[in-house]
């Protein structure tokens, strides 16, 4: 059951469900507690927004999963898919994050930009392993979905059973070890166990 929803650039919750990439960078919103990311849960439904997506800021090869219409109907809210997040670090500099790059639908420059908004404040790496809903997810649209934060409550319990992996177990765990040895510490440094 899940009853979190991690608010993502449309393309990367694409590429995630696509099984194209495992890994997303974050920094938190403008609404959050403090204006700081923390994990509100470790199973979260995947909700596409065009809420500060740039084109520019993508790798080319991931443009073309752009699509530039919401497909949400005022009263609700459309899922495709929801992600366990099975990792997550905190980084600091360019130089940590500058391995990572080959894992990213985000360019150099998306980085610089991450890194330099309120430079006191980590950037934090999420590795997710995403599935795909049977047929999409439909639930009532309330005022918590609106606004530049990451995380949302939908008020309700959700089952997620009968979801496609997006990439198989094997799969996974071959990327997850990518992404741990380009990482300068292989230690995850952010406890999974909060909020939901």
């Amino acid at each position: 059951m899940v009853s979190w929803v991690l608010k993502e650039w449309q393309v990367a919750v694409t590429a995630l469900l696509q099984g194209q990439t495992i890994l997303l960078l974050r920094k938190g919103g403008i609404r959050e507690a403090k204006g700081q990311f923390s994990l509100a849960a470790r199973e979260v439904l995947l909700l596409p927004t065009l809420e500060h997506q740039k084109l520019d800021l993508l790798k080319d090869e991931f443009r073309s999963l752009a699509n530039s219409e919401q497909p949400d109907q005022p009263d609700q809210v459309r899922f495709e898919g929801w992600a366990t997040i099975t990792h997550a670090f905190l980084l600091r500099a360019e130089t940590e994050v500058a391995p990572l790059l080959p894992y990213l639908v985000w360019n150099e420059q998306f980085v610089a930009e991450r890194l330099s908004w309120q430079p006191d404040r980590p950037l934090y790496a999420l590795l997710l392993r995403a599935y795909r809903f049977e047929s999409p997810l439909l639930l009532p649209r309330h005022k918590g979905y609106s606004g530049c934060r990451s995380w949302v409550e939908t008020g309700e319990s959700v089952t997620v059973e009968g979801s496609i992996p997006a990439l198989t177990e094997a799969d996974y765990t071959d990327r997850v070890n990518a992404v741990l040895t380009a990482l300068p510490s292989a230690t995850p440094n952010i406890s999974l166990t909060t909020g939901g």
